[in-house]
């Protein structure tokens, strides 16, 4: 995205955040192009304290159920408000603002470029951002009026974690109604599918078998194998070993498949839990979909997938992806029509 987009979305949010909230003055509108730049705007170094300074503000306001959960601050980030948040989603949604803690970094210079935005909204504009870029540029707080008026009291998250939290409340009504579910997890590779069941892991007692333990032995990689869509997945094994047993809320009992020996490790053995989670590209198989309660699918744009895949194997891997593996996924997704199959897609 240029900069002459990022400005007229900016201008947008700042139009729509102005209208909800009437009272906003400059120095709440900097806040907001902070946050939009920055996210969270700092390191988290102490997850703990980070999580206790969380339940100290969330004791300090009045829950409110019917509060709209997130508001977006653009850039791919909201505001979770905490007065729509219950008390037990507080360590979820306190992991999710120091993931995000980490992972945005923002720029000096763009946020500057952003700040540009601002004459036009009041008279005084010039004069109150000469002083505030001459002071460093500070992470801003809310003005007085702002506070006094509104009582803001939230997280900044990525946007993907709005989608995520909304995921553990459906998971977890479910769960109330019936004692045990199955979650397929499927997606685009690198939209987060493995962060995803771990976050899930930390909220709920569940077993995870990943696809990636289920690639295809060297003996069964023909051209003919892997010019089907999703054939290059172990996939009669898979429905054997685990499909079967999971019909029958049995205990899961198989060996997982390492692509870096090419060999099967140990056996790994699953009891039943309240909720499984299968993980990954291919989980959505027609021949697999019987056995689950409820289905998700992870979406990126490929800007992003590319991105996240450099950044976690490196170039050389990269041009594997874009070679194989990104267009081989494509033609399953589309084949077996994968995001129109699931229940909810989440962009993350």
């Amino acid at each position: 995205m240029n900069k002459m987009q990022n400005k007229t979305e900016l201008r947008e949010l700042l139009d729509r955040h102005s209208a909800a909230y009437p009272l906003m003055e400059l120095q709440d509108m900097v806040k907001l192009i902070y946050q939009n730049e920055f996210g969270p705007g700092h390191m988290i170094t102490d997850e703990a304290q980070s999580l206790r300074r969380l339940e100290a503000e969330w004791d300090t306001i009045t829950p409110d159920p019917s509060r709209s959960l997130y508001e977006p601050v653009g850039n791919g980030l909201v505001r979770i408000h905490l007065a729509a948040v219950r008390r037990d989603e507080l360590p979820v949604l306190n992991r999710m603002f120091c993931e995000t803690a980490g992972y945005i970094e923002g720029s000096y210079d763009d946020f500057l470029d952003k700040l540009s935005c601002l004459p036009g909204y009041a008279p005084d504009a010039d004069s109150f951002l000469s002083d505030y870029i001459s002071e460093g540029c500070p992470a801003p707080g809310h003005s007085l009026t702002y506070r006094e008026a509104y009582r803001p009291a939230y997280r900044v998250v990525m946007e993907s974690h709005a989608g995520f939290l909304r995921l553990i409340r459906t998971l977890r009504s479910f769960l109330s109604e019936k004692p045990d579910l199955t979650l397929a997890i499927d997606g685009c590779c690198a939209s987060g599918k493995s962060s995803l069941t771990r976050l899930l892991a930390s909220c709920f007692d569940c077993r995870m078998i990943p696809m990636d333990d289920f690639f295809l032995p060297a003996a069964l990689r023909t051209p003919q194998r892997l010019a089907q869509p999703g054939g290059n997945v172990h996939y009669e094994r898979f429905k054997a070993e685990v499909i079967t047993p999971l019909l029958s809320h049995q205990t899961v009992v198989y060996r997982p498949f390492h692509c870096h020996i090419m060999d099967y490790a140990d056996p790994v053995v699953l009891p039943p839990r309240a909720l499984t989670i299968v993980e990954g590209s291919y989980s959505m198989r027609p021949e697999f979909r019987q056995a689950y309660d409820y289905t998700v699918f992870l979406s990126c744009s490929h800007r992003q997938q590319i991105t996240r895949i450099r950044r976690r194997n490196g170039d050389a891997v990269l041009q594997d992806f874009i070679s194989r593996w990104i267009p081989m996924e494509n033609t399953y997704f589309e084949f077996y029509q994968i995001p129109e199959a699931c229940d909810i897609t989440i962009t993350t």
